[in-house]
C-alpha cells in the first residue's frame, strides 16, 4: 500500500539533511558545493556564464531560493514579462517550480493546457523523487 506524503517546500528541503549516497533528494543550489554546481551547471549549459556566476553569488550568499529563480528566468526567457505564465510561488515550492515551466510551455507553444495536466491532456499523480 502506498502512502500519499504531502511534497516538501523549498524551506524545509534547504533546512533538510542532504542526501546520503544513492539517495536523489534535496536543492541543489543548497547541498552541492559550489566546485561541482558551477560544473553541473556548465554541462546542462544552464543559462550564460553570467547566469551562472549570478546563481553561485546567491549560493555563496546562501540565497539558494533566489539562485533557483534566477535558473529559472534563465532557462525560461521572458516568463517574468509573459502573460499567462503562472508563477505564484516559484522558489518557494518545487512543484511551483515545475508549473510555472509548464504554463510558460503551454504559453509558448499556443496551447491551453492547465497546470498539473500531462501531455495527454489528464491531471497526473504527483510523484516523489524516486518515481520520477
Amino acid at each position: 500500500a502506498r502512502k500519499s506524503k504531502s511534497p516538501y517546500n523549498c524551506m524545509k528541503i534547504i533546512m533538510g539533511n542532504a542526501p546520503n549516497a544513492g539517495e536523489h533528494h534535496g536543492c541543489p543550489y543548497r547541498h552541492y558545493d559550489a566546485a561541482n554546481l558551477s560544473s553541473l551547471l556548465t554541462k546542462l549549459n544552464i543559462g550564460t556564464p553570467g547566469d551562472r556566476d549570478v546563481m553561485l553569488k546567491h549560493v555563496k550568499d546562501r540565497n539558494y531560493q533566489l539562485a533557483c529563480v534566477r535558473h529559472f528566468e534563465a532557462t525560461h526567457p521572458g516568463a517574468v514579462n509573459t502573460q499567462g505564465v503562472q508563477l505564484d510561488g516559484l522558489g518557494n515550492h518545487p512543484n511551483a517550480w515545475f508549473a510555472a515551466s509548464v504554463s510558460y510551455a503551454s504559453v509558448k507553444s499556443g496551447g491551453t493546457k492547465k497546470e498539473g495536466e500531462g501531455d495527454d491532456g489528464k491531471a497526473g499523480e504527483e510523484k516523489t523523487m524516486e518515481e520520477a
